[in-house]
């Protein structure tokens, strides 16, 4: 989301030899996705069972030390986003990312298996801060949408309904964990459990190897926070500068152009102009000091289309507000959920029990069926 005054970014972009759709390319990514949804998942929904079992924590605090992983795994994606941008691009970051995935969950595995129980606690909470969630929550889904070209009105269709089979992708990863894995960490062992997660972190790394050629690749673009920054800082150095009296003219791009701010919508590519947020539009005014200087100065002279994002990015915040309590009521699938049900019965037969994490799946299989019905029945209707 970085502008570039009017170019076209498309030049970023390194294009692949021979485009098939998209979907060719999105396949290895989606492998890659649902791999970490089932390694993620097949750790969180049953850690707290280790915890309180194996390391013999009490409940609250097993509660605790659960939430506190499980947020930092929700923070460190901006984390990751900024190397993203800055530095790596999606493709590199999501490899880094993989790799360091792979690390933490072999230590991990380790740590069940062959380390001492006195040393045993100190080690596996090293090794579970050491994985790659960062780098994959912010990258992969958008790498595997760059596979599509826009441009194509069929690639275009493609990439809507990717969407929608790529949630399914990962519910279909993050049940089947609860389902297999689980059982095999409650009734074989914690080690053949986590080893099976490693094993298939390692296998969805070689497949996303695999199709290292055929990936359409974006190098970085910049942090966006920094295009956050420069437009907050350049509109309240002129805070007391009126747009319509005394200025110079508006900043459409890399020129300085003598235009009114209200005459220029069609003289930009993309979004149209709002009034909304408009102490923001002072970022764009251009004042003596930005007319007599040879180049532009970001922190004090901003383009239109950056303005333009900064306030697409504000406008998301009452929907992320309106998202936090799905968090609060989500964490409990991992924590208080699973050890109310160990206090069930949950025999079927004489000779099976389904794992209290098990019962975790109800709530991806009624994700999964709606998301057919959605993407199958409802958008073709109001289509």
């Amino acid at each position: 989301m970085i502008d570039n005054g009017l170019e076209d970014t498309k030049q970023l972009f390194i294009p692949r030899k021979q485009s098939k759709g998209g979907w060719k390319e999105a396949i290895f990514i989606i492998f890659v996705e649902v791999a970490e949804r089932f390694t993620f998942c097949g750790l969180a929904s049953n850690l707290i069972v280790y915890l309180t079992d194996e390391l013999h924590e009490p409940t609250s605090t097993a509660a605790t030390n659960v939430n506190t992983w499980i947020g930092v795994s929700c923070v460190l994606p901006i984390v990751g986003a900024f190397i993203d941008d800055s530095y790596l691009g999606r493709f590199n970051t999501i490899l880094v990312a993989s790799i360091i995935y792979c690390t933490g969950m072999v230590l991990l595995t380790l740590s069940v298996a062959i380390v001492p129980l006195h040393y045993q606690k100190l080690l596996f909470f090293v090794a579970l801060y050491i994985f790659g969630e960062g780098g994959h929550k912010p990258c992969a889904q958008t790498f595997a949408a760059d596979q599509f070209d826009h441009n194509l009105l069929e690639e275009t269709k493609a990439k809507s309904s990717f969407f929608n089979w790529w949630f399914f992708g990962i519910t279909v990863g993050s049940t089947l964990v609860v389902l297999v894995a689980v059982y095999i960490e409650d009734n074989i062992s914690w080690a053949a459990g986590f080893g099976t997660l490693t094993l298939t972190m390692g296998v969805s790394l070689a497949i996303f190897l695999s199709g290292i050629k055929k990936y359409r690749k974006q190098g970085p673009l910049g942090s966006p926070f920094t295009m956050v920054v420069q437009v907050l800082v350049a509109a309240s150095r002129k805070w007391h500068a009126d747009e319509k009296h005394g200025v110079l003219g508006v900043c459409l791009g890399d020129e300085i152009t003598n235009v009114h701010l209200e005459a220029q919508p069609t003289l930009t590519r993309a979004l149209a102009h709002t009034n909304q947020f408009r102490f923001l539009d002072k970022a764009m005014i251009i004042d003596d000091i930005d007319a007599s200087s040879e180049s532009r100065n970001p922190w004090r002279l901003c383009s239109l289309n950056k303005v333009k994002e900064v306030k697409l990015v504000l406008r998301l915040i009452p929907i992320w507000l309106s998202s936090i309590m799905f968090g609060v009521v989500a964490t409990n699938f991992s924590t208080y959920f699973t050890k109310q049900g160990t206090t069930m019965i949950r025999s079927i037969g004489p000779n099976f029990q389904l794992p209290a994490a098990s019962l975790q799946a109800l709530f991806g299989l009624t994700v999964m069926i709606t998301t057919v019905f959605y993407d199958q029945v409802l958008v073709p209707i109001t289509r």
